[in-house]
């Protein structure tokens, strides 16, 4: 029986030193102190990656061709479209105008060969690396057939075909 005791004493001791040992571990790695020596420089971070150039739309002056709307491409358009005008300017600027709601939506154009890709101006600004694809608007003699991307369409742009007027 004393041994039994005896065993109980030390198992009490050896649990209470574990938990003082515990403790000061406890509080000595709980310190908010640096972990690195002082002095040492650490090696610099990657740079943050640099935004893409933004496009800079070209003012809507200068030589121009005007097309005036002539009809709808498969679909019946609302006023507003039938009484649109599109302008396109030698710089590659254009401008979508609805004189019903005194509103012109600018933008720039390129293209070749009679395929032309519009890109409209928005508020959020647009790097030059992403798709010009807005519209696409295709040149045959006096028309301009434009075709909006499924965006744009669901933002009441309205596929048609406009007619160059005369000079």
């Amino acid at each position: 029986m004393r041994l039994s005791t005896e065993g109980t004493i030390t198992n009490t001791t050896v649990r209470r030193g574990t938990v003082v040992v515990l403790l000061m571990l406890s509080a000595a790695c709980g310190s908010s102190g640096p972990t690195s020596p002082t002095g040492t420089n650490q090696p610099p971070g990657p740079s943050p990656p640099t935004s893409p150039p933004k496009i800079s739309f070209p003012p809507l002056s200068g030589p121009s061709r005007t097309f005036v709307f002539d009809r709808e491409l498969s679909y019946a358009v609302r006023d507003f479209t039938r009484q649109s005008r599109f302008v396109l300017y030698e710089d590659g600027a254009f401008g979508l105008f609805y004189p019903t709601i005194a509103y012109v939506y600018r933008g720039a154009y390129q293209g070749a060969n009679g395929v032309l890709m519009f890109l409209f101006d928005s508020s959020t600004g647009r790097s030059v690396d992403e798709p010009w694809d807005d519209a696409t608007g295709t040149l045959k003699g006096d028309s301009l057939t434009l075709e909006y991307d499924d965006i744009m369409q669901h933002a009441d742009f309205e596929n048609a075909v406009y007619v160059l007027t005369p000079q």
